[in-house]
């Protein structure tokens, strides 16, 4: 637990503080620089990790800590040109009186809320795999993507290769082929090795919740700051804001789902799109903002990009719900400086969109489908409104936070917060749209809803985040109304200054409530840890599976090989577990060659038929490794391809062996053979 708090740490540093002080130096508050802090530093190292692939520097720490340099110099040079005479005319300064800045004393509240909320989803994400599940901190998530994340720490770490354009490299060891990834996320994470002393499985387990620990309650205080600005002051505002920051460590559908299903890029890009949507809306009424606007919707897009589209929704919607109505400087005038901060964030996500264009015939995102024939249209609306898709279903309903929901959209509609409303409406709309066919409204909903895979887990991460804001601002309006109600009960009259004692009932309400809210994280812990830690049972890979892969590491030379796995198996995890080499690192490869197709369909004929021993000693493979079943159903049994059925092309060999194997470790359903010397010494005889 001391390591999963110390990655926590680090990562909480490593994530806010690079874009923070970049932030500042291009001319944000404080405050703002911070909630500003992570996309910032996504954006740095998006843009690094591509510069540097493309010219031969590795992506480490120390260049890492070069990137930033070069980043606060150019955040200096655009401060800079900002105090020149034509530029302060063209981005004059926010009026003060406009957004007066946070004092002190409301600060704290807002990082309180912050830490409560971040250290209720490290403890509730981390602590079941240190106390139940097999392995520690070292379990394997048996779920799919799993497997591609801790690959991918593990490889940039090791080849300082962190360019989303070169991840074909790890995809398939043979052919490299080009494979696009916005692995952002697993490139900030590398750098975490030397820092933490982290194995690559251990690293993969606390960075993924110890980085939601940090984005969630940042994104869901943002948003919430942002909607309590229709109504409150800055400093209230704050305080509603470290409430939602708090409140969304109870929200199941945030962080534990993701982590429970690996999803977790798509849920930091998510997360962290509200503070870059809020930055460019600010930035209508501050044209300083600009850059550092674009800047942060660049690190957004090149985390993941579907929280893009999330951003771009929540402007577009602020844009005809409230921006046409009351213009800072003009309707074109605006219009302007939103398009110049979209232009500036197209030259930030350049790579991300000729990564993007460049696998199009393989990403059909609209064709994803999940719906559910026996679910009612009502049902759907329900379940998208209030956290109730796979895999909530058991949990659903949470009343309390129903009733928290329905309590804060009632105070967006106080407020008249039509823009935050009509973007928890669409975002409800499209999740049950990914749930059940909404008629007409199918095919323009499945075209947002396809960036996240028209998945109902994924939207439902939207929606959650939404009303998490609304639940937390109508859980610090009461508190708030409640202090004022007290308040005045205590001054003899209304114009009279307070006595000292109702001084200290805002403070003291809001330790209480803050307090109240960590209680119920401790309430909901034994459900959202459960949901959280699911799927890491050893279904596919368990405990004989990490004892074969240490047997192996062990054997004198193998790292100087190449070890033969079947990817439908998920064999592939001898990797990050041990550094060895699989053909197969994941549970797919892009273009795959016809030496690899040979090999694993023939691996029964080694021995056998020289075509495949050559292949073998061209690869230089000298283990295989076999670990039923495989993941898919499609991928077990006997092969049948005229009826759609792949099979398990080392069936053949369980069954029957082959004549250039040996058996060398059997444990369980893992078994490893060795490639006889026969093998190897038919290159001899075939070349006499």
């Amino acid at each position: 637990m001391l390591l999963g708090a110390w990655v926590t740490v680090v990562t909480a540093f490593v994530l806010v503080v690079p874009g923070a002080l970049v932030g500042r130096r291009m001319t944000l508050p404080w405050p703002v620089a911070i909630a500003a802090g992570p996309p910032i530093t996504f954006a740095i190292v998006s843009l690094f990790t591509v510069l540097y692939s493309a010219i031969g520097f590795e992506w480490n720490a120390v260049t890492a800590l070069v990137a930033l340099v070069i980043t606060l110099l150019v955040g200096w040079a655009y401060a800079a040109l900002l105090r020149t005479r034509r530029l302060r005319v063209l981005a004059p300064a926010e009026p003060s009186g406009d957004d007066p800045p946070l004092t002190r004393r409301a600060t704290l509240p807002l990082i309180g809320g912050a830490v409560i909320g971040g250290a209720v989803i490290a403890i509730t994400c981390i602590r079941p795999l240190v106390k139940t599940a097999f392995a520690g901190l070292g379990n394997i998530s048996q779920v799919w993507d799993s497997l591609w994340h801790a690959s991918s720490l593990r490889w940039i770490h090791e080849t300082g290769v962190g360019s989303a354009l070169r991840m074909g490299e790890l995809m398939n060891y043979d052919t490299h082929g080009f494979n696009y990834y916005p692995n952002t996320w697993h490139a900030l994470g590398a750098v975490l090795f030397p820092l933490t002393g982290a194995d690559p499985v251990e690293l993969y387990n606390t960075y993924s919740p110890a980085a939601l620990a940090i984005t969630v309650p940042f994104g869901v205080a943002s948003l919430a700051y942002w909607l309590a600005r229709h109504r409150f002051d800055t400093n209230r505002s704050a305080v509603l804001a470290g409430t939602a920051a708090a409140v969304s460590a109870l929200f199941p559908s945030l962080p534990y789902v993701e982590i429970q299903l690996t999803s977790v890029p798509n849920a930091v890009g998510v997360s962290i799109a509200p503070v870059a949507a809020i930055l460019i809306i600010s930035a209508v009424r501050d044209r300083r903002r600009v850059l550092p606007a674009a800047l942060a919707l660049a690190g957004v897009t090149a985390t993941h990009p579907s929280g893009l589209i999330l951003a771009v929704v929540l402007v577009v919607l602020w844009w005809l719900c409230e921006g046409l109505w009351r213009p800072a400087y003009g309707r074109l005038a605006d219009l302007t400086t939103l398009v110049a901060t979209g232009l500036v964030t197209l030259v930030g996500i350049a790579p991300v969109m000729a990564g993007t264009i460049k696998v199009s015939d393989t990403n059909e995102l609209p064709f994803f489908d999940f719906r559910e024939e026996h679910v009612s249209v009502f049902n759907a609306l329900g379940q998208a409104a209030f956290n109730g898709t796979i895999p909530l279903q058991d949990h659903y309903p949470i009343w309390g936070l129903i009733v928290l929901t329905l309590i804060g959209l009632g105070v967006l509609v106080w407020m008249r917060c039509w823009a935050g409303l009509a973007a928890w409406l669409v975002f409800v709309l499209v999740t049950a749209n990914s749930v059940v066919a909404l008629g007409p409204l199918t095919y323009p909903l499945g075209a947002i809803g396809g960036y996240f895979y028209n998945s109902p887990h994924r939207l439902t991460f939207v929606v959650a985040m939404l009303s998490a804001a609304a639940a937390g601002i109508a859980v610090g309006s009461i508190a708030l109304g409640a202090v004022r109600l007290v308040s005045r009960g205590l001054s003899p009259a209304p114009t009279s200054v307070p006595p000292r004692s109702a001084r200290w009932l805002a403070p003291t309400a809001v330790v209480v409530l803050l307090l109240v809210v960590a209680g119920a994280g401790v309430w909901r812990y034994p459900s959202d840890a459960q949901i959280a830690s699911k799927q890491r049972d050893g279904k596919y890979v368990g405990p004989d599976d990490l004892v074969a892969y240490h047997w192996l590491e062990r054997q004198p030379g193998v790292r100087d090989t190449l070890v033969m796995n079947n990817l439908d198996q998920g064999t592939g995890w001898i990797y990050p577990v041990t550094g060895l080499t699989p053909m197969f690192p994941f549970y797919r490869a892009n273009e795959f060659s016809q030496r690899q197709r040979d090999l694993y369909w023939g691996v029964s004929q080694i021995g056998a038929d020289p075509h495949v021993d050559q292949i073998v000693r061209d690869m230089n493979v000298h283990y295989l490794i076999d670990s039923p079943p495989s993941y898919w159903p499609f991928q077990n049994g006997v092969p049948d391809p005229e009826h759609g059925v792949q099979g398990d092309p080392f069936l053949a060999l369980r069954e029957h062996g082959a004549p250039g194997l040996t058996p060398v470790f059997r444990r369980g359903n893992v078994t490893i053979y060795r490639v006889n010397d026969s093998v190897f010494a038919g290159a001899g005889q075939a070349s006499g």
